[in-house]
């Protein structure tokens, strides 16, 4: 039965988070999205850099100090090197009032960069601390491509040759698709409770403060303007789930991969899900400021 729902999981998630992206780029105009490209490529290096470079590096840092169990310093290195966090795409902007033109460029740019990022970060992580992990290059394409790159760039297209129609449509493909990675959530938690339960509380403290720092680095490093600066936090403090779980289970069992990840995929969604209300309230009376300074 647990084979079953894990199936099942692995069909429903990715779909899930197709849509919620999908939806997302329906209601973005493509032109916001190509102005950080044209108008703020500084800015969008800088984030790549937060996001790929320090992440990574405070997370091992963490690690090393606070000392957790081999399979959780693994999961945790397995989780810091898988950026972008699509589910986190319309929660954004909803819940933290983030900038989801910044944050689906900023989806973009770590996509296409993830092919050289992921295993060399993943390596680089795997020395110090002493574990060997695959990753299939044709797999994590895969997941990227159908997860984000295709269905944010379709739903901007869209926007771009029919704006009416596309956010008109683009708030049930977004119900659509947060009701599946909802049902995804609870499936996972109720079909692992007996092994979330296992995990020892000083593990669950560990994968906080990993996800804490990680929130925190986004919020220091992003810009000025407050919506930005939200979704920047986010992007550093939400990984792909997909893509970690996928690495998990090829490079270890499922049996060992899956204990350890599940907890650590929804320690660092709780973690920015309290970000993103108490950003919410902070920023609920800031006027926000597009690229370039344009109010």
């Amino acid at each position: 039965m647990k084979d079953l729902i894990i199936h099942i999981i692995r069909i429903v998630a990715p779909l899930s988070v197709a849509l919620v992206v999908f939806a997302q780029g329906l209601g973005i105009s493509p032109r916001r999205v190509l102005a950080y490209f044209r108008e703020q490529p500084r800015l969008l290096l800088r984030s790549l850099f937060a996001s790929i470079v320090l992440v990574p590096i405070v997370a091992l840092a963490l690690i090393l100090v606070l000392k957790p169990p081999l399979p959780v310093a693994i999961g945790l290195a397995i989780l810091v090197s898988c950026p972008p966090a699509p589910m986190m795409i319309s929660a954004t902007p909803k819940l933290g009032r983030g900038s989801a033109p910044f944050m689906a460029s900023l989806h973009l740019s770590l996509a296409a960069v993830a092919i050289i990022t992921v295993p060399t970060v993943l390596y680089l992580l795997s020395i110090p601390l002493g574990f060997r992990a695959t990753v299939s290059l044709p797999a994590m394409l895969w997941i990227l491509a159908r997860t984000i790159v295709l269905p944010l760039i379709l739903g901007l297209a869209i926007h771009h040759l029919a704006p009416q129609f596309a956010e008109s449509r683009a708030r049930a493909f977004a119900l659509a698709g947060t009701i599946g990675v909802a049902v995804v959530i609870v499936i996972a938690v109720v079909a692992l409770f007996p092994l979330l339960l296992k995990m020892d509380p000083r593990s669950y403290l560990v994968m906080a403060l990993v996800g804490a720092a990680a929130l925190a680095i986004g919020h220091l490093v992003g810009p000025p303007d407050p919506a930005e600066k939200t979704a920047l936090a986010v992007e550093c403090g939400v990984r792909h789930p997909v893509l970690s779980l996928t690495i998990g289970t090829e490079s270890f069992s499922q049996a060992q991969a899956l204990p350890v990840l599940v907890p650590c995929v929804l320690t660092f969604i709780f973690m920015a899900m309290i970000y993103l209300v108490v950003r919410g309230r902070m920023t609920r009376t800031a006027k926000p400021v597009a690229p370039g300074g344009v109010a």
